[in-house]
């Protein structure tokens, strides 16, 4: 098959890491048709820098107003491809990455895909004392069905699992928002709702869950990359916290059951929140986390 791919990466205010990102789009074994790249930074410093890839064919589109999902919507809108491979910013793909994720749509039955993601590698070795807190903290969240590591799906509190070194091409429900494919006319039907929060943390959970109501969404291996996760333009721990509640319960009234077993299983995740955030307050002697959850909190009660 012959289709068109267009890469999607939305930015802002972030330059180096973007650079990063397209050097390792610059070496892949299948190379896009065409990047698109939505800029919301302040000004368009960007641009001028993009001057050094001349053999890839970027489209640059400065919209300072548009928030990720925004982002994400207008550089479908704006794309030629007939699969769209979206990005974050602060991604590093390995060289055949692409490739290895269009083998999937390939290679799986057209009318059954709805969205395709890969395997995040991580960049830092781990000592004995990082794998016990890993392991530690995989079991307080599965206590309190908070993401963890899993088979793909959805809990019953809407929050994820995600699959960790799995060895071979898995059906999934949960895609890595960092590095997400659809063919065009899927997420052009679901669209990333514009309506999340601060840098609209969630928005991956929420076009994943929509889409895999409807079609399959395939985890592969073989398209390995690493998550740098830049701090740049995150915010503090406590917008980011009482961001990530607000944002989780609007996903989960949105999209789950409003029975009571789903309701115990959202406020439960709540209250591991809390109790996972005051810890490690705890330990790093800063409250701000525990702060932001309160501040979300009180805003849904009051129903802001």
């Amino acid at each position: 098959m012959n289709e068109k791919i267009s890469v999607i990466i939305p930015t802002k205010n972030r330059t180096e890491d973007v650079i990063i990102c397209l050097e390792s789009i610059s070496i892949q074994t299948m190379l896009p048709d065409e990047i698109v790249i939505v800029d919301s930074s302040e000004t368009e410093n960007l641009k001028s820098a993009l001057d050094s890839f001349g053999d890839l064919n970027i489209k640059y589109i400065h919209d300072i107003e548009a928030s990720l999902t925004r982002a994400e919507n207008i550089g479908v809108e704006n794309s030629i491809g007939d699969i769209s491979i979206i990005l974050d910013d602060d991604v590093i793909l390995e060289k055949n990455c692409i490739e290895a994720i269009m083998h999937v749509f390939n290679n799986y039955p057209t009318e059954k895909i709805g969205g395709v993601t890969g395997n995040v590698m991580s960049n830092k070795p781990k000592s004995f004392i990082g794998k016990f807190f890993i392991f530690g903290m995989q079991v307080f969240s599965t206590i309190f069905f908070i993401t963890r590591y899993g088979n793909g799906k959805f809990q019953l509190s809407g929050m994820p699992t995600t699959i960790q070194n799995a060895d071979k091409i898995t059906e999934c429900e949960f895609l890595f928002g960092c590095v997400m494919a659809f063919r065009k006319e899927v997420i052009s039907e679901f669209k990333f709702d514009e309506s999340f929060h601060g840098y609209s943390w969630g928005e991956d959970d929420d076009i994943a869950y929509r889409v895999s109501r409807k079609y399959q969404n395939i985890y592969t291996p073989f398209a390995k990359f690493v998550h740098t996760g830049s701090p740049s333009a995150r915010g503090d721990k406590y917008a980011i916290m009482k961001m990530g509640i607000e944002n989780h319960y609007y996903l989960f009234r949105k999209n789950l059951p409003q029975d009571i077993t789903h309701k115990f299983a959202f406020w439960w995740s709540v209250v591991g929140l809390f109790v996972r955030e005051s810890i490690m307050g705890a330990i790093k002697r800063n409250s701000s986390g525990v702060r932001g959850l309160m501040s979300g909190l009180i805003g849904i009660i009051k129903g802001d």
